[in-house]
């Protein structure tokens, strides 16, 4: 499983880790270490360059 722009890639998603991610990464916006096996987060001009492309 993978969570961007964060670039979070976690390893073992089953349903038991999938909703501790989904409580701990994407509501608390903390990355579960015990799972995650890599990080690339986008670079901050990707994340700009999506933005004016949907105010347009």
């Amino acid at each position: 499983m993978v969570v961007y722009p964060d670039g979070a890639w976690y390893r073992q998603a089953n349903p038991e880790v999938t909703l501790r991610l989904i409580r701990e990464h994407l509501i608390g916006n903390k990355v579960v270490e015990e799972y995650a096996f890599s990080t690339h987060p986008l670079p901050e001009t990707s994340l700009v360059s999506c933005e004016h492309v949907i105010e347009a």
